[in-house]
């Protein structure tokens, strides 16, 4: 990669990165699409997975006192049983219908929680199903995380559990995925040299997004998840058609 498409990368990793510290969501939906401007689609799931691994193990650490466990490890176990389909999908299929369909999916949860759609499943079949898809979508497409997203949002957690509890799932499927993509030989040097110089870049952003995290109130934050869905759908879309 030349100096500028390592800058590039950087400036992609700072700025979902401190989306992600602020929402609790959202980095591979805005990184990858970024990062395909300057390096292959496979290259910036590959860079999204492990910067994404580092990013929400560490918030994760951190606000470890607010997990809902119960919902994190069902999600968790969920998306370990999707995570080796979309990794058949992630070699053999083309990622241009999965983004265009993944991009309706994510408008229609967003107008659906901007109509203020509220979810009761007191049997918990639903984080089954949820986990399954965004297990898929994390080692097809590198952006699990609307299917949680929207499960989350629409249960109404607070924001400090909800942040917590998706990172905490998110740090768990981004290790296994990571390790998938190792066994199937798609790490190599150039994503790895984006990788490299996309660290620093992520420590900036989290302490960043940390010390704006002090005025996000509770309805700041359900615009800012929504706003953010909206934001990612385009992304993906956009995405879908130039690459």
């Amino acid at each position: 990669m030349s100096g500028g498409e390592l800058a590039w990368i950087a400036g992609c990793i700072a700025f979902a990165s401190f989306a992600q510290t602020l929402s609790g969501f959202g980095f591979s939906l805005l990184a990858v699409p970024l990062m395909t401007l300057v390096v292959s689609p496979r290259d910036a799931v590959v860079v999204a997975t492990i910067i994404g691994a580092i990013s929400t193990t560490s918030q994760a650490v951190i606000d470890r006192k607010h997990v809902d466990a119960s919902i994190a490890k069902r999600l968790i176990l969920a998306s370990y049983a999707g995570m080796p389909f979309g990794l058949m999908a992630f070699v053999f299929v083309s990622e241009t219908g999965l983004r265009l369909v993944l991009g309706v999916v994510v408008i229609s949860a967003a107008v659906l929680l901007l109509r203020g759609f509220r979810l009761r499943d007191d049997s918990h079949h639903l984080d089954w199903v949820f986990g399954i898809v965004s297990g898929f979508l994390s080692t097809s497409t590198s952006t699990n995380g609307p299917p949680l997203v929207f499960l989350m949002q629409a249960r109404q957690l607070a924001p400090t559990t909800f942040r917590a509890t998706i990172n905490t799932v998110f740090a768990v499927v981004n290790i296994g995925a990571l390790a998938l993509f190792v066994s199937a030989g798609k790490v190599n040097t150039t994503n790895l040299a984006g990788v490299a110089v996309a660290v620093p870049a992520l420590g900036v952003a989290i302490a960043i997004g940390y010390a704006v995290r002090r005025v996000i109130t509770q309805e700041r934050f359900n615009n800012l998840v929504i706003s953010l869905l909206f934001l990612s759908a385009i992304s993906v879309v956009v995405s879908a058609f130039t690459n």
